[in-house]
């Protein structure tokens, strides 16, 4: 027998180091490995004896509390050794039943929430954030702060004292990138920004963003799986394809990439679409190709 050389692995440790910079800075505490049943209280709540013995004997992997040690989300931390077979699938959703009888919202992660990083914020920042902006502007709107119509929206919002954090407009450098490159072309070429917006059959929400101009075409795609917490996930989406895109731009201009033609992008956006039965998102400009989208037949080619 000996004692472990440490608690965590080393994807584990580069996590608690991203969650421990973002705990500092919002006044929270990070608790590693508790006992599931340390985070949440059973009562009177009836469980099967599968869900029993796994509250009994699981853990979290992170959670955030705060400075009261009390808990605010779990963070679980799917790393490339988290092999969906059936029993994991089994444990996970157990895992986010449990957090979810007790109102407590769970986050999955893998590496990229804690690598990616975009106006030098990682996307697990943006999600911690923003998740607890989000509290307190509710509760402002519901003491009557803040008209009641108004929606939450991270990119408008800038508190005081954040640490220039704020606002959350992540794709803010990208968008004034699009503008200005549209403006080193001739006038009379064509050229846009357009997006469109699905959803997978896991329930993850998933975008497809595309530069056009003249006959060329820079696309990328994201996608943000289905999570059991409240946060405005559908705003993650836009901002990171927007950030992605703006890389690829980057990218292009230095001569590292080729854009598509249209004739090569336009089997990607119908195969994107039909997977993900999506639907616009945003449109400026023109567009690579005559097509339209209604709510009964979805994508169709304009007729002549």
């Amino acid at each position: 027998m000996k004692v472990v050389d440490s608690l965590l692995n080393r994807s584990e440790k580069t996590v608690m180091r991203e969650l421990e910079k973002i705990a500092s800075d919002n006044a929270m505490r990070i608790f590693a490995k508790p006992r599931l049943s340390d985070v949440i209280q059973k009562n009177s709540t009836h469980l099967t004896n599968r869900e029993f013995d796994f509250y009994t004997r699981s853990h979290c992997d992170f959670v955030v509390a705060d400075p009261e040690a009390r808990p605010v989300m779990v963070v679980e931390y799917d790393g490339p050794l988290h092999r969906l077979s059936d029993e994991q699938r089994e444990r996970d959703a157990i895992k986010n039943e449990l957090c979810r009888r007790a109102g407590l919202g769970l986050l999955r992660i893998n590496d990229n929430y804690v690598t990616k990083i975009y106006r030098g914020m990682t996307v697990l920042r943006w999600i911690i954030e923003v998740a607890e902006l989000e509290k307190v502007f509710n509760a402002a709107q519901e003491g009557g702060h803040i008209p009641w119509d108004e929606p939450f929206d991270p990119t408008f919002l800038e508190p005081a004292g954040s640490g220039g954090r704020f606002p959350y407009w992540l794709g803010a450098a990208a968008t004034q990138s699009f503008h200005k490159f549209f403006g080193t072309l001739d006038r009379d070429i064509p050229k846009g920004l357009n997006g469109v917006l699905g959803q997978d059959e896991n329930g993850a929400a998933r975008r497809l963003s595309c530069l056009y101009f003249g006959d060329q075409s820079l696309w990328t795609t994201t996608g943000i799986r289905k999570q059991d917490l409240q946060f405005p996930d559908y705003d993650l989406l836009d901002e990171i394809n927007t950030c992605e895109l703006g890389i690829l731009l980057k990218r292009f201009r230095r001569g590292l990439v080729h854009a598509s033609s249209v004739d090569e992008f336009r089997p990607i956006f119908d195969h994107f679409c039909k997977s993900y039965n999506a639907h616009p998102s945003y449109s400026m400009g023109a567009f690579p190709f005559e097509t339209h989208w209604n709510f009964t037949e979805g994508w169709k080619a304009r007729q002549a």
